[in-house]
């Protein structure tokens, strides 16, 4: 076959450029750039925001990532790490380039204490149960009673404070599954709720509790509608 002197060109231009590549690859691989030991290597993670969360184990856990290549390190990772601690109610996540990525926390706020399967927990304020320790709060807080009571006692809440019922007078509450409550207050005075007409009911017992004729009544009955019954 006869190779003119085009294709001679074209031929050794081939070589040039393959020689080229094979020789960027094995310069890549020698220096792993783009690598976790070289370029943009994750060397801090911080945390903020916390008080009630044990930051030392968090922490300890997500310095396993420290060293991967910051561009490379999945956001999942890390939000799997946080995620085991039900104390946390919002995060955001940042990756501060070159080599550090900065968590900052929102923890949720315990709102009561309830028993459950004779276990002590905290009530947090997105309906979480958390494991009693007493270290979380230092706080006053009531108890809840009845059965699957975290799961309405929030909105409940919300609802008395929506009406302006003082919260601090209340020790404890008490759920019942036809979706009513019972509430016992500081000085052991117990009123109880309606299952409907609750913001009226709830308008009702403030206009009462600042009643000084009702003021020696240990029960305040609003069961039934429209009428008040008291002991």
């Amino acid at each position: 076959m006869l190779i003119t002197p085009g294709n001679k060109k074209i031929k050794i231009l081939f070589y040039i450029l393959v020689f080229i590549f094979l020789s960027t690859i094995s310069f890549f691989e020698r220096t792993n750039i783009f690598g976790k030991k070289f370029f943009f290597q994750l060397k801090e993670i911080e945390i903020s925001g916390y008080k009630k969360v044990d930051h030392v184990a968090m922490q300890r856990k997500l310095n396993s990532l420290i060293g991967q290549n910051l561009l490379l390190t999945k956001r999942r990772d890390i939000e799997d790490i946080i995620n085991e601690n039900k104390l946390i109610s919002e995060y955001t996540v940042v990756k501060q380039y070159p080599n550090k990525i900065s968590v900052k926390l929102k923890e949720v706020v315990l709102v009561a204490k309830f028993i459950k399967d004779k276990k002590r927990y905290f009530l947090a304020d997105n309906n979480n149960l958390i494991p009693y320790e007493d270290h979380l709060t230092d706080q006053n807080l009531p108890n809840v009673y009845g059965k699957d009571a975290e799961y309405y006692f929030n909105d409940f809440q919300k609802l008395l404070k929506l009406n302006n019922f003082n919260l601090n007078i209340i020790s404890s509450y008490y759920f019942f599954q036809i979706n009513r409550w019972d509430i016992v207050t500081n000085n052991q005075k117990i009123i109880k709720f309606p299952s409907k007409g609750l913001t009226e009911a709830i308008r009702v017992v403030n206009k009462l509790l600042n009643n000084k004729n009702f003021s020696n009544y240990s029960v305040i009955d609003l069961r039934i509608n429209n009428k008040i019954i008291t002991q």
